[in-house]
């Protein structure tokens, strides 16, 4: 027969080892069992939250504070890390706190039983025989000091020692130790009544910390410091007594005055600071790439310089310093005074979008090197244009005809970027800037046109800034850092190593206008590659550079944006840059770009700037991208057949059998001809086509400048107004004929212009030259 159920439990007792037959001892494990059974339930059930609300700080690259904010609880609770409790600071707070702290698991059984029978002798509690675990469970969770919740504060004690490390734990103490008033944490009682770190405390600062929580609303630092330090020095005797430290070290802490008090938490950097705070408001403690000497170095400098710029009603200023190595930013000043209500200090001038004047025209040539459009000695034409009724204009009204790239961007005119960029067409130009990190003029794209080259765009000083490192570090773009992250960095190629060689090497010339007054044969120019910029209304000045090591951007205005007659980024942004880059970087003036391997050099023409044909004679070194630049050849001379008087010229349909003579004009492209024709330039013209050839000539046909395809005029009825016809051709054209919807208006010289007053509705307007090319635009004319 099967045993029964009783006789079952009776033999696997009898088989069970001796010290398990004890049935006390039995009850005693199942007991135990069933507490640890319990504990683990209800720890599951009623967790403990750990999760602590700290004060955001900000610290600059070598540990500096810089700024601080209040937790969500307007409290100062600094967090503090494990690495930062020294070892004199753990070692006082254990010995005087809780000796055993690393032995017990959160009760310590003989104190408990002390406080017990201490408090029935006495019959009030004297005692409480709290651990610091028990005084961190008590921390996190405040209640009124009952025997309840002295038993609930012994069981959160248990959790966390069931759930952390014991230096958590000791972290989780010097966070929450109270300091009074709203002071919580170590760390804070640190910085606000010391003005330093943990690490950096004395002996006697160290005791005080660790005496103040016993009764914080009494022993309050900068109130009653004689009665603190009276028990600080009973505790100092009290561990030299008991061999904590040797005696040295104990008579110099007693000799340290206690002169403490309760400082204002830091506000250094407040526009970067306060952007930090907006954007990443849970971070506890955010180390910036801030370089605190040189902040406060620039923010010197700027302040004073703005003092004697505002003279001349120019008020604001922002600047940004970006390490080129690690894109960290080193220099933040949003405005040159913080606390100037008056002229809105308070503005962060680093996102602020503004026009960014010329300064975008570094990154147009680039992107012409890039695509093999252009090299610096290849020449352009600078004259005035008109397109679709957009007229730019150079900043001085002053036109060179034919200049090189390099000049032109040296210069800063404004005619040739506006003619390369209608060459590339400026839609690429967008996507190109887009790539580049400008917000606004991603938004805006829809709305922008030609005139973004000159500031018809808005950007800010932060963008600018970024994209100039491009320059410095050969093309490669990567974020803006402004505090230390985890993680890769993203970076972006936009344009070869050799691009930025070249860009380099023309914003380093000295020989230009934006070069200021007070710098034009000063010695302290520092080396650095540079671009101005004003804006329109002269409402803002800019001024940015770069050298291998740094990236500055100076902005210079007035916040609300009003202009000023005298404000130009060359005058009064330049100016500022160079002082702040003689700050910071003066050891390092022989330290510059080496020329990429991806460059060469070849010979060009100088009437041109291209690759040289059999009749050119001056040549001149030129720096291209092998495989990318175009190898088009020279054609700055073109051969004609002329008579022997050379009044005549022929096609070889046309050549006559009798002498003539071979002659080599320039070739001047068909909008430099009408711009020496318009301002009366001498240059050799060639001479008319033979008038009896019977040849229908098909490329080249003349330009029709005015008017412009597509658009729609507008005219008053009771006005006399008329629309005028003007257009380019080639050089050895001499004279055009105009026709309205192919009725003969009338014949002129290439450089005269006709008038006329045009009827109601659409109409086609034709040019053809006197070898029969023809053009045609489309218009319409509406009367009101």
């Amino acid at each position: 027969m099967k045993p029964d159920l009783k006789s079952r439990i009776e033999l696997i007792r009898d088989r069970a080892p001796k010290w398990l037959q004890n049935r006390w001892l039995r009850w005693i494990i199942t007991g135990c069992l069933t507490l640890f059974i319990c504990f683990i339930i209800i720890d599951r059930v009623y967790p403990i939250k750990t999760d602590l609300d700290y004060s955001q700080i900000i610290l600059s690259e070598d540990g500096t504070l810089l700024h601080a904010f209040l937790n969500d609880k307007d409290r100062w609770r600094m967090k503090i890390e494990l690495d930062e409790i020294n070892d004199q600071l753990q070692q006082i707070i254990i010995f005087k706190e809780d000796k055993f702290f690393y032995y017990h698991f959160g009760i310590n059984p003989f104190s408990v039983i002390k406080a017990l029978v201490n408090n029935a002798l006495k019959g009030e509690r004297v005692s409480g025989a709290s651990t610091i675990t028990m005084q961190v469970a008590r921390l996190l969770e405040p209640k009124p000091r009952t025997y309840r919740n002295k038993f609930i504060e012994m069981f959160r004690a248990l959790q966390l020692e069931w759930h952390l490390s014991k230096r958590e734990i000791l972290k989780l103490y010097l966070n929450l130790a109270p300091y009074s008033g709203n002071i919580e944490g170590v760390k804070s009682a640190s910085f606000l009544y010391f003005q330093q770190p943990p690490q950096a405390l004395s002996l006697a600062q160290i005791t005080v910390l660790t005496i103040i929580p016993n009764d914080p609303g009494n022993l309050r630092i900068g109130h009653n410091n004689s009665f603190i330090m009276e028990a600080r020095n009973k505790w100092l005797k009290f561990f030299g007594n008991r061999g904590l430290f040797d005696s040295e070290t104990i008579e110099d802490a007693l000799a340290e005055p206690l002169t403490a008090y309760r400082h204002q938490a830091p506000k250094m950097t407040p526009h970067l600071a306060n952007r930090i705070h907006q954007k990443s408001p849970n971070i506890p403690v955010v180390k910036t790439y801030i370089n605190i000497s040189r902040q406060e170095q620039i923010e010197d400098i700027v302040y004073n310089y703005v003092q004697r710029t505002k003279l001349s009603g120019i008020n604001n200023a922002s600047v940004l310093v970006i390490d080129n190595k690690t894109m960290g930013v080193i220099a933040y000043l949003g405005s040159n005074d913080f606390y100037d209500d008056e002229h809105q200090g308070q503005v962060d001038g680093v996102v602020a979008v503004r026009s960014p004047g010329s300064t975008l025209k570094p990154y147009l040539y680039a992107m012409a090197f890039e695509k093999g459009y252009a090299t610096p000695k290849m020449k352009l034409s600078d004259i005035p244009v008109n397109w679709r009724g957009y007229e730019p204009e150079n900043y001085d009204e002053k036109y060179h005809g034919w200049i090189s790239v390099e000049k032109a961007l040296a210069l800063s005119l404004n005619v040739p970027a506006v003619k390369m960029l209608d060459r590339f067409d400026y839609r690429y130009f967008i996507e190109y800037l887009i790539k580049g990190g400008f917000r606004t003029i991603a938004n805006s794209k829809e709305d922008l046109g030609l005139s973004l080259i000159l500031g018809g765009c808005g950007a800010t000083l932060e963008e600018l800034t970024r994209f100039y490192t491009a320059f410095a570090n050969g093309g490669t773009l990567s974020p803006v850092r402004y505090y230390h992250e985890k993680g890769e960095v993203a970076t972006d190629t936009l344009f070869h190593p050799g691009t930025a060689f070249m860009i380099t090497e023309i914003l380093t010339q000295l020989t230009r206008p934006d070069l200021p007054n007070e710098f034009q044969s000063a010695v302290n120019i520092p080396k650095v590659a540079w671009k101005t910029g004003t804006s329109y209304g002269r409402r803002d000045g800019w001024s940015i550079g770069y050298n291998p090591d740094y990236t500055i951007g100076v902005w210079i205005g007035n916040f609300p944006g009003n202009g000023i007659p005298e404000l130009s980024g060359s005058e009064f942004a330049t100016p500022l840059l160079f002082r702040i880059f003689n700050l910071i970087d003066d050891k390092n003036r022989g330290n510059w770009f080496i020329e990429p391997d991806d460059l060469d050099t070849r010979l060009v023409c100088t009437e041109t700037g291209l690759p040289p044909n059999e009749f050119c004679e001056d040549l001149i070194l030129d720096h291209y991208l092998p495989g990318i630049s175009k190898s088009k050849r020279c054609q700055h001379l073109k051969q004609y057949l002329t008579d022997p008087a050379y009044q005549i010229s022929y096609c070889r349909t046309c050549l006559p059998k009798s002498e003539y003579k071979i002659h080599w004009y320039r070739n001047y492209p068909s909008d430099l001809i009408s711009y020496f024709n318009e301002y009366n330039i001498p240059y050799e013209k060639v001479p008319p086509h033979n008038p009896d050839c019977q040849r229908i000539f098909e490329n080249e046909a003349p330009v029709i400048v005015s008017l412009t395809e597509g658009s729609e005029y507008i005219l008053f009825r009771d006005e006399n107004q008329q629309l005028k016809l003007a257009c380019q051709a080639e050089a050895d054209v001499n004279r055009v004929y105009w026709y309205i919807n192919d009725h003969f208006l009338g014949s002129a010289g290439v450089d005269e212009d006709i008038f006329y007053r045009p009827k109601a509705g659409k109409q086609k307007i034709s040019c053809t030259d006197d070898k029969g090319r023809n053009v045609d635009v489309r218009i319409e004319v509406r009367y009101i």
